[in-house]
């Protein structure tokens, strides 16, 4: 998917562990989803999970992508500037 001259990979997870409310660990289902400056995907900028029942509703692409562009849009303004710092070195 491309969004905002980004380039993101959502990938289905089946390991992900959160705390529950009672401070145990558990596995849950989600997404991985990474972040590039390229359509190549040699400048990973972010990765970061998502998970069901915790930072999604439901298990869903659509979730997931709508999870990852808003989080695009919060970080922005930081992709942008690590970008530039990558490409003065």
């Amino acid at each position: 998917m491309r969004y905002k001259g980004f380039y993101v990979k959502i990938t289905p997870d089946t390991d992900l562990h959160r705390e529950d409310k009672d401070g145990n660990d558990i596995c849950c289902n989600g997404f991985t989803i990474e972040v590039f400056a390229d359509e190549a995907e040699k400048l990973e900028i972010d990765v970061f999970s998502v998970a069901v029942d915790f930072e999604l509703l439901k298990d869903s692409l659509e979730e997931a992508e709508q999870f990852a562009m808003d989080y695009i849009d919060c970080e922005e303004k930081e992709y942008c500037r690590m970008i530039d710092e990558f490409n003065k070195n």
